[in-house]
């Protein structure tokens, strides 16, 4: 390929050798053919690399391969930022190395991205498969447009796939915090709240289900370790975005911003049975944004969402006496329904 190619596809693979020829077959079956293949490896002990340059080789000029240096595992984060440093498309697009695309994605995204110039980036749904890519039942994803806001719902839970997003917007953005195993849930969080998003309906692909996944997902049953790995990992990434959103000049230092991240870091907090510590932040919220006091109906939605009796009941002594809430019926509806989901959904392994 000569020249500067529209879309650099880019490609963070830790230990996927397994999973990459079909990864990689689908990325070349592209009817769209103006882009190009950015393979980071991240240190991986199988033979993923080998399988990257192999398929360098049969693609050349199509696909570059890139290590860190010493060939160190440097985690995802620091993967993400050297494929973004390498790539050099008008158009940035991730895939995962375990993950699929479908042969009209890239054509279907270009195309709407081209016929919506107000666009910064898109979003979309996947497929489910499993680890031998039979498909699965459900979509990895779902329609944000339909919510009021679209990063309040980042901030409750992300699982927005894939994304394609113009490469300027995404320098101008910053790279992807180095060390958080989430780091693309941060890093979409900070792209919701800056440029104007899109959802791109009809699947494009397929994620790929299997038992070294790093996403988790809580409707679902995992061992102790997996699920207070991950509840951790999330914690992580809420703490990044609460820490900046005290820069008065960033994006996130709205007060209604910082109330929500407050909040939902006592839901983490709590779900790792640090009580303390949930406390002290659940405390912080009404101060970071007194006229929530004012709405009761914002404040339902979000214990709706997180669906927590114990974070309900927190915010509820937080919010002070008289209790105005019991004369709200929207607040009483969404206790209600936390109620109801902890009955259907016992799934939790540690307590509530």
């Amino acid at each position: 390929m000569s020249g500067t190619p529209l879309v650099s596809v880019c490609i963070p693979c830790y230990n996927h050798a397994r999973f990459l020829p079909a990864t990689l077959d689908g990325i070349f079956a592209q009817t769209f053919r103006d882009f190009e293949v950015v393979a980071v490896d991240d240190g991986s002990t199988d033979n993923s690399l080998e399988i990257l340059h192999t398929y360098a080789r049969k693609y050349p000029g199509m696909m570059r391969v890139f290590t860190h240096a010493g060939g160190k595992n440097l985690g995802p984060s620091a993967t993400e930022n050297r494929g973004v440093q390498e790539a050099r498309g008008v158009y940035w697009c991730g895939n995962d190395s375990d993950d699929i695309s479908y042969p009209d994605r890239l054509e279907r995204q270009v195309a709407f991205m081209k016929s919506h110039p107000e666009i910064e980036w898109i979003y979309g749904v996947s497929d489910f498969i499993d680890k031998d890519g039979k498909k699965l039942p459900g979509e990895y994803g779902e329609d944000l447009s339909v919510f009021p806001g679209i990063t309040e719902r980042l901030i409750m839970d992300c699982y927005i796939f894939p994304v394609m997003i113009r490469r300027a917007c995404m320098l101008e953005a910053g790279p992807f915090e180095p060390g958080l195993m989430f780091g693309d849930w941060e890093y979409v969080i900070r792209l919701a709240v800056r440029y104007p998003a899109a959802f791109l309906p009809g699947s494009v692909g397929a994620y790929r289900k299997h038992d070294s996944n790093t996403c988790y997902f809580p409707q679902e049953r995992f061992t102790r370790e997996k699920e207070l790995e991950g509840l951790r990992w999330s914690l992580e990434v809420i703490t990044t975005l609460r820490r900046k959103a005290e820069d008065p000049d960033s994006d996130l230092s709205k007060p209604r911003l910082k109330a929500l991240l407050d909040l939902r870091q006592a839901s983490f907090h709590l779900m790792l049975q640090e009580k303390r510590a949930a406390s002290a932040v659940a405390r912080a919220v009404f101060q970071d944004d007194p006229l929530l006091r004012r709405d009761l109906k914002l404040l339902a939605r979000w214990l709706s969402r997180l669906r927590s009796v114990r974070i309900a009941l927190m915010m509820m002594r937080n919010y002070g006496y008289p209790p105005k809430w019991l004369f709200d019926p929207e607040f009483l509806i969404a206790l209600l329904r936390v109620g109801v989901y902890r009955i259907l959904y016992p799934f939790k392994i540690l307590p509530e």
